[in-house]
């Protein structure tokens, strides 16, 4: 039988290492899945989006390889992989098909180009889900703090905080608690895309 569960923000649905056992599906919210190394590091591994299946670890009965966290609140059902029909296992892998390119692409815009540039390439993937909204004056900002951009973007904290400083005095964020606005959207989107002249290491 599928089971419902809301979730808050930052409320973990599963951890790292525990049994799996069953499959989840978002059907409202925004979820990391991150593992943690043997050194402490926390990196994420995808986003689940609306709609998205996860925990697909059930399907071989092994151990979760990584956590997953609700970043936003989110109502998650979960299913017993034996009662899944024919037709729901092909929903399952069409989406998980989707969910590997998606992951695909993020992992060449992390290993590609500057930090500056993997910051603001993470922000603006971030604005396209459920941590992106507009604020009174219809102005795109993003719910994440730095050590989540951190986290997102394969470097540190204090190198995150840096650029952001630096993008905020080029005007074009204003960042406040847990809370980024995007002020350029265009220069931006040339930002994450241009050429970088250095390649500096995060």
């Amino acid at each position: 039988m599928p089971h419902k569960t809301r979730y808050q923000r930052g409320e973990v649905i599963y951890r790292q290492g525990e049994p799996s056992g069953r499959i989840y599906r978002a059907e409202t919210g925004f979820v990391r899945l991150a593992r943690t190394t043997s050194r402490g590091r926390t990196i994420t591994v995808r986003h689940v989006l609306p709609g998205d299946y996860f925990g697909e670890d059930a399907l071989a009965t092994v151990e979760h390889p990584h956590g997953a966290e609700a970043l936003t609140n989110a109502m998650i059902v979960s299913f017993d992989p034996g009662d899944l029909s024919d037709g729901e296992l092909l929903e399952l892998a069409r989406n998980l098909g989707e969910q590997l390119r998606r992951t695909m692409s993020y992992e060449v815009h992390l290993q590609s180009g500057d930090l500056k540039q993997r910051v603001v390439r993470y922000l603006l993937e971030l604005a396209d889900t459920p941590l992106g909204a507009e604020d009174a004056e219809n102005r795109l900002y993003v719910r994440a703090t730095h050590e989540l951009l951190a986290e997102g973007s394969g470097s540190t904290r204090e190198s995150v905080s840096k650029i952001v400083t630096e993008l905020r005095e080029a005007g074009l964020i204003e960042s406040g608690y847990r809370h980024i606005t995007l002020l350029d959207l265009d220069a931006l989107k040339a930002l994450a895309t241009s050429v970088p002249l250095e390649t500096a290491e995060g």
